[in-house]
């Protein structure tokens, strides 16, 4: 096998590194484009202060953004630590989720699941709002994966599909039921649509069992982050601190739940 060869090993990890550099230069301008009401598909990419067209060494993952020290080549003006910080994240959340799955086809359903996550958090903490074509798109993920388990035959895509199923609705449901319960109490809203939906995808991916820990430590992540951002804005994105749970559930949930369920003796 490939994984064999440390040589190859170590090129593959590379190529998929340099993979999560570039999408992350082009997730994050997804979502900027989402935020501002620009074609995601259409347009050259430009210095959102100026306006002028970005060239090819404009476009290079942090290195662009280093050599012009934060700065745009065309105005001077101040290009956002954000940009280099998101490109670094995401190559690091791609290299751990092959290093975990290696060379199968979850690999490549929970990158492409990880990439929604990353827009849908850039859009949040910017306007407090998970597009739902965020999650129209990680269903649609989910949905092929499923399909091809059942055309390579690596699996019962009929028994996965329900699972799936079932452990979205079994989260969403009481999580629905508790944020009208707190709307009531706090008078105001306690949880977005958006976060519901988001919890509710989340059970499709990791079924209800997974998503308790997922759940646990989205809160705590959600309650450092309210910490970090309360200071300016009296609503918290919730978003990117479910996101970031999933990520972890996508590398320890198994391990976690089956420790937990080790120490209490099921």
């Amino acid at each position: 096998m490939i994984l064999d060869s440390p040589y190859l090993f170590a090129y593959c990890t590379a190529l998929v590194a340099v993979l999560g550099l570039c999408m992350g230069s082009f997730l994050n301008c997804m979502a900027w484009r989402m935020t501002h009401g620009e074609s995601v598909l259409r347009g050259r990419s430009h210095c959102t202060s100026c306006g002028h067209a970005l060239g090819p060494l404009d476009l290079v993952p942090v290195l662009s953004w280093a050599f012009s020290r934060g700065k745009c080549r065309y105005c001077g003006e101040h290009v956002s630590w954000r940009y280099p910080a998101t490109e670094l994240l995401c190559a690091i959340v791609y290299v751990s989720i092959w290093l975990v799955y290696g060379f199968t086809i979850e690999t490549i359903e929970l990158i492409g699941f990880a990439s929604v996550l990353l827009v849908l958090s850039l859009t949040d903490l910017d306007t407090y709002i998970i597009p739902n074509a965020t999650i129209i798109a990680a269903i649609a993920i989910r949905a092929l994966y499923l399909v091809a388990t059942g055309l390579l035959g690596t699996g019962d895509a009929l028994t996965l599909a329900r699972d799936s199923l079932i452990g979205g609705v079994v989260i969403v449901i009481p999580v629905y039921v508790l944020s009208i319960v707190m709307d009531r109490v706090l008078g105001r809203n306690s949880l977005g649509g958006g976060d519901v939906k988001l919890l509710f995808v989340a059970g499709l991916y990791f079924g209800w069992v997974q998503c308790m820990f997922l759940i646990i430590v989205a809160c705590i992540l959600g309650l450092l982050l309210g910490a970090i951002v309360s200071r300016d804005s009296k609503y918290i994105p919730f978003g990117p601190a479910i996101a970031l749970a999933c990520w972890l559930c996508m590398l320890v949930g198994g391990q976690a739940v089956s420790w937990y369920l080790g120490l209490v003796g099921l």
